[in-house]
């Protein structure tokens, strides 16, 4: 197999450094509009993996790096999600990315292309990140022991221990997130809420313990009812980044209204976005943690869902609780706290792309049981752990 990967960053060389590691993958095309910075971030050494300029919204460009290859996955910005899906459908090549952008109806924008995706007789494999990705098979597994669902809660920590703070993701990413409405689901209708209200105090698996969590955007919430017949989805986060972002839009620095300070005005967004510090590269990451500068970082991923299973009311929890960063670095040095489970699990995706007999684009939660176990078979292999709690309600 051949694979292009648009994105050279944090997220795109963990999931090169992955693919690597197959035999069945035979070349690895990485695509990056700064290349400068991308190799910075992507292992060169390997003989499978090599490196070009290339423009995301350029056809041009997209139609010659995907050539030859098998699979595109967009490994950068979601925006990109339709430019580099048409250039799937016109190359005739398979395509995976890891999230979305929505659309007014609060529908993925690319399942849009479902039927040119099966009429070109490929396959699309959308939002196939940590969150949304991992969380919705989570999702999906446990609805499937209910005999009826009330309500599904995913419920994410992201918690570093750093001296200084750190941007572990895309800042674009980060900002586009801090700032925009979280996106509930309430007795079977859609409904918009402020971000990082509705705070709850959730209990995450030991360890860890109670925790403050907010409302926050996620793809999860606009696509889950589509597949799993349920009355509530929603989606709260917390740890350190959270509480920092919580801090900033309380503060008005996420505003994009100008405010005005003596005689001059300005748009604290825009300052707040100029002064946003770029995603370590692995050499500075290492160098974080070598000085203790960063200490240590935790991520956890938790989906809990409420019903009738065999007559009675009952809750099912899944939980992962991701190695920390100091055991990320023993098998991937340099990745993130985010980068490599999100790079991890669009590479266990990507595993299963070729298994999928039907054509047309696809969520996670609307692949089979059995493709489904692949999957968490791949994050098992990788001694990622999945734990299941079941409780009596009431």
């Amino acid at each position: 197999m051949k694979v292009l990967i648009v994105g050279g960053g944090a997220v795109g060389s963990v999931i090169a450094r992955f693919l690597d590691s197959e035999k069945s993958v035979k070349e690895i095309i990485c695509g990056d509009k700064n290349p400068a910075s991308a190799k910075k971030f992507l292992n060169l050494k390997s003989k499978k993996l090599s490196l070009v300029k290339l423009d995301a919204t350029s056809e041009k460009q997209m139609l010659s790096a995907s050539k030859d290859v098998d699979l595109i996955i967009n490994a950068s910005l979601p925006h990109f999600n339709p430019h580099i899906m048409n250039v799937a459908i016109k190359a005739g090549k398979n395509y995976q990315d890891l999230c979305s952008h929505l659309d007014k109806s609060h529908t993925p924008v690319q399942l849009q292309f479902d039927k040119q995706f099966k009429k070109e007789n490929i396959v699309g494999l959308i939002n196939t990140g940590m969150a949304p990705g991992i969380t919705n098979v989570l999702a999906k597994t446990i609805s499937d022991k209910f005999d009826s669902v009330d309500s599904i809660k995913i419920r994410t920590l992201i918690d570093p221990n750093s001296i200084e703070p750190i941007f572990a993701m895309s800042p674009e990413i980060t900002l586009e997130e801090s700032t925009s409405p979280a996106l509930v689901y309430r007795n079977r209708k859609y409904k918009l809420v402020k971000q990082f209200k509705e705070a709850e105090y959730y209990e995450f698996p030991e360890p860890i313990g109670k925790r403050f969590v907010f409302s926050v955007y996620g793809d999860e919430v606009a696509t889950l009812p589509m597949h799993i017949k349920t009355k509530n989805v929603d989606f709260k986060s917390g740890g350190v980044d959270i509480e920092a972002s919580k801090l900033f839009f309380d503060m008005g620095l996420l505003s994009s209204k100008p405010i005005k300070i003596g005689k001059e005005s300005f748009v604290p967004l825009d300052l707040f976005s100029e002064k946003l510090p770029k995603v370590p590269s692995p050499k500075e990451m290492m160098d974080l943690l070598e000085k203790g500068i960063v200490q240590d970082a935790l991520v956890v991923l938790v989906v809990e869902a409420d019903g009738t299973r065999f007559g009675k009311k009952v809750s099912i929890k899944s939980s992962i609780v991701f190695p920390t960063l100091k055991e990320m670095a023993k098998v991937l040095p340099g990745a993130t706290y985010i980068s490599y489970p999100t790079g991890l699990a669009a590479f266990c995706f990507s595993k299963i792309i070729s298994k999928i007999k039907e054509k047309g684009v696809f969520l996670p939660e609307s692949l089979d049981s059995g493709l489904i176990q692949n999957i968490l078979l791949e994050l098992a292999d990788k001694n990622i752990a999945i734990n299941e709690k079941i409780s009596k309600l009431g």
